[in-house]
């Protein structure tokens, strides 16, 4: 399976291991500021992204005399530069995208990337302690038995959600917007499937709450 890593500029624990760890796993992709991380992490990247307002002085030379790509963009423009490095990374055919550096940091940043999820269904942000991702209609979770898990609608209705594998299991169940419902799940299962007919939904899972 074909994996891309992205680092975009939020904050991120860059002393947790799992970041070490993880740039060794697929292609890794930088958002402007995201080479900054990866830049401690001592990682390569296929290509650097964005108008570079954040890209330390540095860096910038390290990687432009590694002979790294750089693709630069005018500071003033439509979208986020984690919008622009999402929709090129895509664009590569890969079969998953993971997002670092989406979550922590600004606020607005965190929900746009949520927002960006409905758009760019590949992508999964990941953290040393949460992965979030899109829910399709007929998904299936595997190998995560006693994991923490809450689903949130992303349209006004996700119509007949049915959960089976969980401690909390549904049965065409009708979740709306600002329902908590489907909030700290446990999946009790090697194999747990979520099916719905019609909307939008996200999984947050925890990856540090496993529940014995």
């Amino acid at each position: 399976m074909r994996k891309a890593i992205i680092f975009l500029n939020g904050a991120i624990n860059i002393d947790d291991p799992f970041y070490s760890k993880i740039i060794g796993n697929g292609d890794i992709f930088c958002a402007d500021g995201g080479a900054n991380h990866l830049f401690r992490l001592g990682g390569i990247p296929k290509l650097i992204l964005g108008d570079l307002d954040s890209l330390l002085e540095d860096v910038y030379t390290y990687y432009k005399n590694k002979g790294v790509p750089f693709t630069k963009l005018p500071s003033f423009k439509n979208e986020t530069d984690g919008e622009l490095i999402m929709q090129e990374v895509e664009s590569f055919g890969y079969d998953e995208i993971l997002v670092l550096g989406g979550m922590g940091g600004r606020t607005d940043h965190f929900l746009t990337n949520i927002n960006l999820m409905t758009k760019f269904k590949t992508i999964r942000l990941v953290s040393e302690t949460e992965e979030i991702f899109f829910v399709n209609k007929n998904h299936v979770i595997c190998d995560k038995k006693g994991f923490v898990i809450s689903f949130i609608p992303l349209s006004e209705i996700v119509e007949s959600i049915s959960l089976e594998g969980f401690k909390y299991p549904l049965k065409d169940f009708r979740l709306q917007r600002g329902s908590s419902r489907c909030t700290s799940n446990i999946i009790t299962s090697q194999t747990a499937s979520i099916k719905y007919n019609e909307g939008m939904l996200i999984g947050i899972l925890n990856k540090k709450m496993v529940i014995k």
